[in-house]
């Protein structure tokens, strides 16, 4: 059975991992552990392969990367393309590809989604500032937090000069749970946004164009214990197996494809 963990709790992982060769672990963001896909699509790659067990850490993508320089993360899933730059030039993965992709969206109250619906982020963004309408970030250094700045940046805007601007410092599904108690907007992974949508009164804004794409890429961390473990199912992820795993995920929890594994169509 997996278990997802908070950064907190990793020494204690690590100690009680560090009698067995067999024990995984993995590093993803937040918004794949908050979606829940993660889980099961490792739970099929234990079931398929007797005797390895993985350990799925969730944390924001620097924090992430941090657990891979310090060799306390055998593989890491991340999505902020510009951090991952640093960690790859510095000769820390022994091996990466590019796993899945999905989407951000911009949720908010219903009752905005008659003004935003088929806007551009820049315009969206731009509509945020004239309403002055409360919005909540990560304010983390996730791949989320990054994605959400670089649109900010865009449209040349500082939002931290905005008292209506809030910072969780907190994950996807945290964030959208305080966007929600205040009823503001907030730009989320959309599998992570489906996954709270039951409990929540936010919805998909609905905005349009490009520039909202997430890619995810897996990392093999350099000189691991568990190295050679970790790339096997780094390499078992972009297989076919490992692919109809995600694609079997992604209809067990959500009805539809969220998260569109390499190589599927």
């Amino acid at each position: 059975m997996i278990r997802s963990i908070a950064f907190g709790c990793l020494v204690v992982v690590v100690a009680a991992c560090s009698q067995s060769t067999e024990r995984v672990i993995v590093a993803a963001g937040t918004t794949l552990v908050d979606s829940g896909v993660i889980d099961l699509v490792a739970e099929r790659y234990e079931e398929t392969h007797p005797g390895v067990q993985l350990s799925v850490v969730g944390e924001s993508t620097a924090l992430i990367l941090e657990l891979g320089r310090q060799g306390a993360a055998d593989m890491l899933l991340v999505h902020a393309p510009e951090q991952e730059k640093e960690f790859a030039a510095d000769g820390l993965a022994v091996q990466t590809s590019h796993v899945v992709e999905s989407r951000f969206v911009l949720i908010g109250p219903s009752e905005l989604k008659p003004e935003f619906e088929g806007l551009s982020s820049e315009l969206a963004l731009e509509h945020v500032i004239r309403l002055e309408q409360p919005f909540v970030s990560r304010g983390d250094r996730s791949g989320t937090h990054d994605k959400e700045l670089s649109l900010w940046v865009a449209i040349g805007a500082d939002p931290h000069r905005f008292d209506w601007y809030v910072e969780t410092g907190q994950g996807m599904g945290p964030t959208i749970q305080v966007a929600d108690q205040r009823g503001a907007v907030t730009l989320a992974e959309y599998g992570a946004f489906l996954a709270a949508s039951e409990t929540i009164s936010l919805v998909d804004l609905d905005i349009s164009g490009g520039g909202l794409s997430n890619p995810y890429t897996g990392y093999v961390v350099k000189g691991t214990a568990h190295e050679a473990l970790a790339s096997a199912f780094l390499e078992w992820l972009v297989a076919p197996e490992g692919q109809d795993a995600i694609i079997d995920a992604n209809i067990e929890l959500f009805g539809e494809i969220v998260y569109q594994p390499v190589g599927s169509g």
